[in-house]
Order: C-alpha cells, then structure tokens, then sequence
C-alpha cells in the first residue's frame, strides 16, 4: 500500500518555488482561459496540442480550449516573450473513489501523442491520474530536454520505466508513484537499471512509490549520487535492504525520506544519522528490528517520524524527548517494551502520539499533560496500567483519546470533560470503574464513545444526552444499573439526530424502554442484549425508519410485539429471544421487512397469526424460532425461505412427518434443528438437495434431529449426503439397524451423535476423518471396538458406554493423543486395564471403565494422567492394591474452578458433554457443570490392602467410593483434610480400628457410608 503523497496543489506551490528560486523563465500564466496582455501561442505549437487533446479521454468535457490564442487554454501556459509552450497540465481533474461503486469510476483509456516533441520548450509536464491502460511510458519524453517537473503519476502506465528519462538533466521534479489500491493502477511499473537517474543531478523531488524496485540493487548509490535531493518517496517498492555502511553520504540535502512498506527487514544502518536536515521520516510497514537507535535523538529537525508496524523491540529512550520541533511519532504495531519516558513531555510541538499496538508497561506519565498542541493519542493495544493522569485536562485541543486494549483502572476523571475538542473517545477493554462522570456531557463535539469490557458501574448520567454529534455509544459489557430514559430523553431532544449507534449488551441495566427512543431517527444499531429490562416494547420503534438490527434479547421483556415494528423496512436483523414475550404475530408484523436476513424469536410465547398462503416478504437467511409454539404442523410460511443458511424450529411443538415442500427447500444445506419435537416417520432417504439447488458452503453446518420419534434404519443415501456436515445430531430417536460405514468417508464431520436410539451390529471399522466427538451410547451395539478408531487423531470425546461391546480395549485407541473423555463403561470388555491409557492419553479428564469384566491390577500409570477429574473404573474384576501415586492426580489435588466446557467452545455448540456418576447413592448426570466435578469411583472390585494415606492429598475431590472390596487397616488419619468431599462410601471393606475423628472436619460432606467394615467408635453427625 503506497502511502500519500503530495497533492496537485502543493505540487504547484513546489514546482513555483522552483523557478522562482532559479528563475529560468517568464511565463503568461494562463489558469482557466485568463489570456496573455499581447500576441497568441505558436501556431505549430497549436496544433500539436490539439493533436495531443485527442489522446487524452473526455477532454472536451474538462479541457476548455476554444479560441485561437492557445496560450488562453486551460491548462496551458506561455513564455511571455517567445510565446512557446513552456506548461502543458493534462492531469485528470474529477475525483473518483474506487471503493465506492456508484462514484465515477475515472477516465476510460488515453493515449500520449508523438506531437508532445513539438512542445520542445516545456518545462513543464503534468499527465497524472490519466488512465493509459498499461502502455509503456514514452521514450521520447527523454526528448524534452527543459522538463524542470514531470507529473506521470497514477496514470495507468505499464512496463519498464524508459531510462531515456535521465537525458532530462534540468528535472527538479519527478513524480512516477502508483496507487495499487486504485484499478486504474493496476499495470505495474518496474525498473531494471536504475543508474539513468544518476544523470539527473538537479533533481530536488522523487516519488518512486510503488513502482517495482526489486531490480535496482544499486538503488541506495545512485540516489547518493544526487546531491540536491530534498524529497525521497520510494513507499511499497520492493525494497528489501538497505547498506549497513556507505563511504560517503551526498544527499544530506533531503528532507523528507519514505521507505514504507517496502520488505527491509534489518537494523536502522548508522550512516541514517549523517543526514541531519530530516524532517519527514517514515519507515513504517517494513520489518525492521533491534532496538530503536539513541542517535535518532539527534534529529533536532524532525517533524514527522513513523517507525510503525515493524519488529521494534526494547524501549522508548529518554532522548526522544530532544526531538522538539516533532508533530507527529507513531511507533505503533512493533514489540517495543517498557515505560512511556518522563521526557515525551518535552514535545511541545506534537499533535498526533501513537504507540498502540506494543507492549508497552507502567503508567501513563503525567508529564503527557504538557503537550498542549496534542490533537491525536493512541496508546490502545498494550499493557498500561495505573489511572489516567489528572494532567489529561490540559490537553485542549486534543481530538481523539484512544486508550483501549489495555490494563487502565481507576475512574474516568471528571476533567475530561475540559476536553471540549474531542471527536473519538476509545476506553474499551481495560478495568476501569466507578460511574460514567456528569461532565462527559461537555464534549458536545464527540462523535464516538467507546466504553465496553470494562468495570463500570453506576448509572449512565443524563448528560449523555446532551451529545447531539454523538454517532456511535458502547458501553457493553460493563456493570452499569439503572434505567436508560434519561440519556435517551436527552438525545431524542437534539436538532440533529446523528445518533447510530447503541450498544449497552451485557450490563445490569433495569426499566423500561422509553418511547422517547422513537426519536432518533438515524439509529442504525440498537443492541440492549443480556440486561433487566422490563415492561413492553415501545411502538415508537416503528419510527427508526433507518434502523438495520434491533437487538433486544435475553431481558425481561413482556407483552405482545408492536405491529409498528413492520414498518422498519430498512430491517436487516431481529432478534427479541429469550423475553417473557407472548401474544401472536400478524402479516402486518413483517408487511415491510423486505430486508430481513437474520430473524430470532425464540424462548418466548409467541404464536404465528397468519393466512395458510400467507409468504414473507423477506428471503431470511436466519430463522431462529426455538421453544415458540408453532406446532403441530411445520409452518406453511416457511415455503419461499428458500435461502436459508440457519433453520431452528427446536422445541416448537411440531408433530407431524416431513411434509414434502419441507424437503423442497432443501433444510439439510446448512443449518437445520428440529429436536426436541415429536416428529415422527423415517429419516429422509438423502440430505442431497432436490432439484439439484446448490447453496455457498457454510464454514460450519450442522443437521439436529435429536429427541424426536424418528424410526426405521438410517438410509445408506442419507449418510452419504452429509458432505460438508460438521455436526450430525440423531440421539434420543428410535432409530433401528446398523452404524452406515458412509458416515466413515465424512471428512468434514466433527460430531456424530447417534445416543440413545435402537441401534445394533457392530461399529464400522473403517474410520479414518477429522471426527472429534461420537457418542454411540445407549445402544445394542455388540462385537468389538473397531481398531480403526485409532486413526481419528482428532478425537476428543468417544462415548460408547450402554451397549454389548466385548473384547479388549485395542491397543490403536493410543494414537488418540487429543482425547479428553473416554467412557466404555456398561458393556462386556475383558482383560487388563492397558498402561498406555496413562502413558499416551495425557489429555484425559474423564476415563469411565466401569461396569465391565476388566481384571488385573490397576495400572499405577493412570496417575500420570495430571488433568484426570474423572476416574470410575467400578463394578469390574480388578485385584491387588489401591496404588499411592494416585494421590497425585493433579486436577484432584486443588479446587476445581473453571467456567468454560470440557469440550472446547467452538464444539459445545453441537454436543455438552455428559457424564453418569453413582455417587450419594443415587445416579447422577452431569453436564454444563461436569469441568467442576472431579470424581473417584473404585467400588465393587477384588481390591485389597489399605487405603494410602497418599489419597488424602486429593483436596479437591467431591466424590469418593472405595466400597464392596477387601480393604483392610485405617481410614487415613489425615481424611479431613479431603475439605471438599460432599460423599466418602468405604462401606463393605475389612477396615478395622478408630473411624478418625478428623471426618468431622468435613464441612460439606452429605453422604456418608461406613457400613460393614470392623470399625469402632463414633460415627460423625453428617
């Protein structure tokens, strides 16, 4: 990305200055049709530029060129004594904007004529921002031995640049940069030699940006060999080194050096500091590192200074602060470390400070409040700490305060409101806290405020409201209480309503929604998720004619929904679920909703009032309608909601077969959810849509059928269409038959959930995808566990407990390094527990065995196992001892206190998992709270000896049951120390002696079971 340059009017304050500093020529200065006092132009010059007025695009449209006098033209202009041509400016003068697609979109192709070498006296030439389509730029301009300026810029020029360009040895301006953002740059130039340059000695400007310099290797020496260069832009040229030493530095003339974006990947080579008169340096956007240099203090000229988005490490030294004339330092997006200097303060002239991006620590000096010119401060994206200095009020004329992204507590100081300048405030994501001060009612010229993921708390003031330019409010994900009606009273009383934006997720906040809010009239965005608001959605909604998404979910909401809501026909997003709201929705709820994508009405009481041929007006790609009371029969509306990325009709009360249109629209595309319904009938023959419909494929797609009356066998064609399915939800059905071996060649599918059906034969032995979560359990299935599994390397949860499996445990299941729960437990599986479950599987949290024909001793590698919350290998035929390492399970030995699933975030969208624990003598189900449960279930086997006292290290255990084995000895003295157990079962052993005392030391302990051992004294109230 080239950066910008200099623009067509400084260009002719320079190109002034130059000749009234050389004061080579007079000229008849010609702007816009003012002629010359006396004579006309040279009759032959006439007519080559005529003849050049016809290469050039559209020029009868810009280039008023009438009468014979050319010297009167537009664009023309005249030595006053010969009457030659001396400027010819050509450049394209309509603005276009390439990313907006109703702007023009600049000028069709041009062509430079040969009759330009009729002009021999110009020393002017000005093509820029022409379109001519990739053709090469023309040697014979090399001709024009009086060029002082040269203007090819943006001009769709192609090709190598033409090296007869050095025989302009008069040049003082040179200006070749491309914009490669613009299409109509988008024919690239390029050099091969760039030694003609050297030729062109007076040369005092040169812009290079974006042309391909990868070639001139010798780039660096020939610019040395230009002693009065003033200016160097040489942006996003393939540059990719610069010399560590030159013998002799000749251009110390410059002034202005920009070497941005380019691939220099080095330290700042030493001869940099020998060029003393900088004023402008910018070396942003390369990947230079090492420290920034000390010397660079020594820059006493220096203006600008961009080192941004580099690999600049260490710190911020001291000397920047003898860099007084600089107005703007952005040292944004590179690795530099510790403080912010004291001496920053000494930069008296800086407007803009950007240090985002780093890892900047410690505080904001105070010393910040002296820089006084300071329009722009950016220190997001770090790790500052400490309050925001009092010192900020001086900063008067700042206009953007970006703070974000950092470690920032304390309170918003109530003399930012002296900041009576400020457009931008950005505060997000730090820890501050306190209330939102009164004053910030002051900054009537603020146009964003940025508060989210913090601390704050309180109510949001009234004064809000007095922000009439205010255009984007976040304040989400704060504790922020109390009703909104005020601020929106106030911003519903401005003369001009810029208010778009409004986002207040995630904070305490209680009340109505004020029918003030139908006021502002150019709110976009309306997002109050996850609060307390209560009473009924106002029908001044209905006003927003410009509101695009209408988020209102996961409050308190009531009544029925406003039918003014129809009328945002600019609607693009809906989303009222999870509220108390009930009553029905008419056709004239949706009557102007043609914009309507993404509609969420779910976990309300809603109901549909509509006529059987009733159809939206919208093609939704979203319809989310979980728990609204549809049914019984699939909503007949739903027919020309043929674009449908996401479909959820769960829990709706729907009892009916498939009904042919349903399949006509091809549900299964994407995302589809119809469990927890009664739907009845077999399982569709194919996934494939009908009519060969295709849709783009979404990233992540899922089908839910779960907890229906689904019978019959699952068709081979239907696991078979499962393409591009992430997740295949089938559990709780009735279905019959065999596993289909289709659903092994699925390489996009990440869960397959088949619990709970009818299911029998054996499992597939063919796996060999990107599986990370099946559940087969709560079947019929019989034989073994196919050895295949163990190609799933992706497996983090395989639930195949309830069935008729028997044999062993293959020895492939230890390829499976990812898995996190592993439950066999309830079949028929034989022989010893394999060591290499320790060894290998070092990601388990859950291993269920139990209820099995397992023998042999327990391995004592299991207590490698650091994560392992879950260990219930009961009700088998294992012997020998309890072994002591077990005293070791990590996860067992502290309080468990995570907040997120076992099963990372991305899968406990499709699949919670879930766990069945036999504890406090009853049988329990474990699932959005399984990551806090941990768990030890040795029980009804042939184990022998004592209990280790090393058991007693397991601190954070709830759950432990030892019973119906042939323990002998104590219970450990130090049992009391086991302060989280709420259930200890060591009934049916041979234990003997004094039950300890220290059991009363267990204050949450519920179940208690000491039964049928040989144990005396007493036993503990529990």
């Amino acid at each position: 990305m080239a950066s910008t340059n200099t623009s067509i009017p400084l260009a002719y304050v320079i190109w002034i200055g130059f000749l009234l500093s050389f004061g080579s020529v007079q000229l008849c200065l010609c702007f816009s049709g003012n002629g010359s006092r006396s004579g006309s132009c040279i009759e032959k010059e006439r007519k080559a530029l005529l003849s050049i007025r016809k290469g050039i695009y559209d020029a009868h449209r810009w280039l008023s060129w009438n009468g014979k006098d050319c010297c009167r033209w537009s664009g023309v202009q005249c030595d006053t004594t010969t009457r030659h041509v001396v400027k010819l400016d050509l450049h394209y003068p309509y603005p276009y904007d390439v990313e907006d697609p109703f702007e023009e979109r600049g000028p069709n192709k041009s062509v430079v004529s040969p009759s330009l070498l009729h002009l021999r006296h110009l020393n002017y030439l000005d093509l820029s921002l022409n379109n001519f389509s990739g053709a090469p730029i023309p040697d014979f301009i090399g001709s024009l031995a009086n060029l002082e300026y040269l203007n090819l810029s943006q001009a769709g020029f192609g090709g190598t640049i033409p090296h007869q360009l050095g025989n302009l040895s008069n040049l003082l301006y040179l200006d070749l940069h491309l914009n490669l953002d613009d299409d109509l740059d988008m024919y690239p130039l390029d050099v091969g030699n760039l030694g003609w340059l050297a030729r062109i000695r007076s040369l005092r400007y040169l812009d290079m940006s974006s042309v391909d310099l990868s070639k001139a290797s010798n780039w660096i020496h020939v610019i040395n060999m230009l002693p009065s260069l003033s200016v160097l832009h040489l942006s996003d040229a393939s540059l990719s080194i610069l010399p560590s030493t030159l013998a002799h530095v000749n251009f110390t003339s410059l002034t202005t050096l920009d070497l941005s974006f380019n691939n220099i990947a080095q330290s700042i080579p030493g001869w940099l500091f020998n060029l003393s008169s900088l004023e402008h340096l910018n070396f942003g956007g390369n990947q230079f590192h090492g420290k920034i240099p000390l010397a660079m203090g020594n820059f006493k000229k220096l203006q600008v200074l961009d080192l941004s988005s580099n690999g600049f490490s260490g710190h911020i030294s001291e000397t920047v602060g003898n860099l007084e004339s600089l107005e703007s330092l952005d040292l944004s997006a590179n690795i530099i470390g510790g403080g912010i200097p004291e001496t920053v303060g000494h930069l008296k002239s800086l407007e803009s400070l950007d240090l985002s991006g780093n890892i900047i620590s410690g505080g904001i000096p105070e010393t910040v409040g002296h820089l006084k010119s300071l329009e722009s401060l950016d220190l997001s994206g770090n790790n500052i700490s400490g309050e925001i200095p009092k010192t900020i009020r001086r900063l008067t004329k700042l206009q953007i305060l970006n703070l974000g992204y950092n470690q920032i507590s304390g309170e918003i100081p109530a003399t930012i409101g002296n900041l009576t300048e400020l457009r931008i405030i950005d505060l997000s994501y730090n820890v501050i806290n306190e209330q939102i001060p009164e004053t910030v009612g002051n900054l009537h010229h603020l146009e964003e405020l940025h508060l989210q993921n913090n601390s704050l708390a309180g109510v949001i003031p009234r004064t809000v409201g007095n922000l009439c330019n205010l255009r984007d409010f976040d304040a989400s994900e704060n504790n922020i209480c109390g009703e909104i009606a005020g601020f929106i009273e106030g911003f519903s009383r401005c003369s001009t309503k810029r208010l778009q934006s409004i986002d207040l997720y995630g904070n305490n906040l209680s009340g109505p929604l004020p029918s003030q809010i139908g006021e502002l009239r150019s709110l976009v965005y309306l997002v109050v998720h996850g609060n307390s608001l209560s009473g009924s959605i106002p029908a001044s909604l209905g006003k927003l004619s410009a509101l695009s998404e209408l988020d209102l979910s996961s409050n308190s909401l009531n009544g029925s929904i406003p039918a003014s809501l129809g009328k945002l026909f600019a609607l693009s997003s809906l989303d009222l679920s999870s509220n108390s709201l009930s009553g029905a929705l008419t056709e004239a709820h949706f009557a102007n909703l043609t914009k309507l994508f993404h509609l969420d009405l779910s976990y309300n009481s809603l109901t549909m009032n509509v006529s059987q041929d009733w159809l939206p007006p919208f093609k939704a790609g979203f319809i989310i309608m979980a728990s609204c009371p549809l049914g019984p029969k699939f909503p007949p509306w739903l027919r020309n909601q043929t674009n449908l990325s996401t479909l959820d009709l769960s829990n709706a009360g729907i009892s009916e077969i498939f009904p042919d249109w349903i399949l006509d629209m091809c549900p299964f595309g994407n995302n589809f959810n119809v469990s927890h319904n009664n739907i009845s009938g077999k399982l569709p023959s194919s996934l494939n849509c009908r009519y060969n419909r295709t849709f783009p494929i979404v990233i992540k797609r899922s089908i839910d059928l779960s907890s229906n009356l689904f019978s019959g066998p699952i068709p081979p064609t239907f696991a078979g269409g499962i393409g591009y399915l992430t997740a295949l939800l089938l559990a709780h059905n009735r279905i019959s038959g065999s596993i289909p071996s289709a659903f092994c060649e699925a390489n996009y599918l990440r869960v397959l959930n088949l619990a709970n059906n009818d299911l029998s034969g054996v499992v597939p032995d063919c796996w060999n995808n990107s599986l990370q979560v099946i559940d087969f359990s709560d079947n019929k299935l019989s034989g073994g566990i196919p050895s295949s599994m163990g190609f799933l390397s992706q497996l983090r949860s395989l639930h195949l407990e309830n069935n008729n499996l028997s044999g062993k445990i293959p020895l492939s299941l230890q390829q499976c390094k990812r898995l996190i729960t592993l439950d066999l437990g309830n079949n028929k599986l034989s022989g010893r527990i394999p060591e290499w479950i320790g060894e290998n599987l070092l990601a388990l949290e859950v291993l269920r065995l139990r209820s099995n024909i397992l023998d042999g001793n327990i391995p004592m590698q299991l207590s490698l196992l650091a994560s392992l919350q879950v260990l219930d290998l009961a009700d088998n035929k294992l012997v020998g001892i309890l072994p002591p390492s077990f005293g070791n399970f990590s996860a067992m030995t502290v309080i468990p206190n995570r907040s997120e699933p076992i099963l990372f975030e991305n899968m406990s969208s499709y699949y919670t998992e879930n766990l069945h624990i036999t504890t406090k003598g009853l049988d329990l189900t474990f699932t959005t709270v399984l990551s806090l449960v941990t768990s030890l279930d040795l029980s009804d086997n042939n184990i022998s000896g004592e209990i280790p006292e090393e058991f007693t290290n397991l601190r954070g255990l709830l759950f432990l049951n030892l019973s119906g084995n042939h323990l002998t000895g104590n219970i450990p003295k130090n049992i009391g120390a086991m302060g989280q157990l709420e259930s200890l079962d060591l009934s049916m052993n041979n234990l003997s002696s004094t039950i300890p005392t220290r059991i009363s030391n267990l204050n949450f302990l519920e179940h208690l079971n000491l039964s049928h051992n040989n144990l005396s004294g007493k036993i503990p109230y529990v």
